[in-house]
Formats: structure tokens, sequence, C-alpha cells
């Protein structure tokens, strides 16, 4: 297991790079991955709970800016969110571990079945990244892609439309359980988009008619899958038409 041979708590960020400059330092955002590492490891731990990355608030008419270490629990809270945001944020990990998780987190990890990331995807969500040096912001697709994070690098916050017609639909093999396949669509006055789980190593953008080739598992085939997928992208866009 994990064993840590150094803790710091830093309270701004520039102390947060500090320590993240250490060889074996690792990122303690809310604790539900790296307490389940089972690999046998010495690391120093840089606590973020400290950094002023908390919080939801309104940017302009339609936006929405999310700090990185707002948990997932007042994501699925807050009324500001979008209401598939916030819904796909309770399916994200169960009650008891949603108070500790974190936005930031699940970005960070990429999970290939997280139906947060793929509602954030039709939100046209944009990821703000900091380095020691530098920081920038790009889209949540190509933050996706470029996974994992460099060392020495910080998810900061996340910035999303909030206007437009939304809707969601899953397919699992009971309800609380994480989809096979879940698809959710957004449009808005110039086109629409359409996001899909189960069907990439990543939640990803689609368009109708598209090719899909996603990989089988015990849950699902990949002909299922790939059959699936057409009927939720139906259902979704017959709900924001």
């Amino acid at each position: 297991m994990v064993t840590a041979i150094a803790y710091g708590r830093p309270s701004t960020i520039d102390e947060a790079f500090e320590l993240l400059a250490r060889p074996s330092a690792v990122v303690l955002a809310g604790g539900t991955r790296l307490n389940g590492d089972t690999s046998p490891r010495q690391v120093e731990v840089v606590d973020l709970q400290a950094l002023p990355l908390h919080g939801i608030r309104s940017e302009g008419d339609h936006g929405l800016r999310i700090g990185a270490m707002t948990t997932l629990q007042q994501v699925a809270d807050d009324d500001l969110v979008p209401p598939t945001v916030r819904e796909a944020a309770r399916r994200e990990r169960p009650s008891t571990l949603r108070a500790q998780g974190t936005l930031g987190g699940c970005l960070a990890t990429g999970d290939a079945e997280s139906e947060l990331l793929a509602a954030l995807l039709v939100h046209e969500a944009v990821v703000h990244v900091e380095s020691r040096d530098r920081s920038g912001a790009l889209s949540l697709e190509a933050f996706l892609d470029g996974l994992p994070l460099e060392p020495g690098h910080l998810v900061t916050a996340v910035a999303l439309r909030t206007d437009g017609s939304t809707a969601a639909a899953r397919t699992a093999r009971t309800p609380a359980d994480r989809a096979i396949v879940a698809a959710f669509a957004r449009t808005v006055q110039d086109g629409r988009r359409i996001a899909l789980t189960g069907v990439a190593p990543r939640p990803v953008l689609v368009q109708p008619g598209e090719e899909l080739d996603p990989t089988g598992d015990f849950r699902g085939s990949s002909e299922y899958r790939r059959a699936l997928a057409g009927v939720l992208i139906t259902r979704v866009l017959e709900a924001t038409s």
C-alpha cells in the first residue's frame, strides 16, 4: 500500500507548486483515489484542501465557474448547476464519497464511465490548468485526450455553459449501477452536442450516425453497446428537439 513519508498542506498555489516539485510528490484532493491506492510506494502527500479553489459562481449571462476543490456533493446540490450535471454528479460516487470526492479529482482521473464528464462535455466545459511557470485553459475533450496530467500541473477550475435544452438517458443492470452506456445531449440556437460513455476509453463527443467501435465486457458486447448508443442518442435528441 501507499506509505506517506511527508505531508504538506499549502495555503497558496505557489506553495503547492513548490511542494509538487519534489520527485515523489502526489496530490491529495478528496482522497477517494489515493486512499484506495494499493501500490507499494512511498509518497510525499500535498493536501490541496486549504487552497482557494472551492466554490461555484456565475460568469456572464450563461456561464458558470466551478473550483477544482468543490466536492461532488456541492455540485449536486447547487441550483446554479444545470440539472443534467447535478444528476450526473450524484451518480459519480456513493453518497458516502461525494462529500470527499472533488470535481478536479474527477477530471484528473478521466474515468471512462464518468457520466459527469459526459455531461460537462455537452456543456462546453473548459478546464483551467496551472503549473509553476504558466497557466492556460483547454476544452474538456482536449484535456481528456492529454491525460494523465503532467507532473507539477494542477486543475484549478472548470468553466461551462448553462444555456440550452439538455437531456440524458442511460442503461445499466440496475438503477444503482454505473451505466453500460449513457448519452447526453444539449441543443442551443446554433447547434447541438452529444456525448457518450461506455463506447470509448474516455467519455466522448459524437455525431448522430457516427461509426462507433466500443470494447465489450461482461456487461455488454461491442455490438450491444453500439446498438444501445444509437437508441439512447435518439432518445436524448428527441427530448431536446
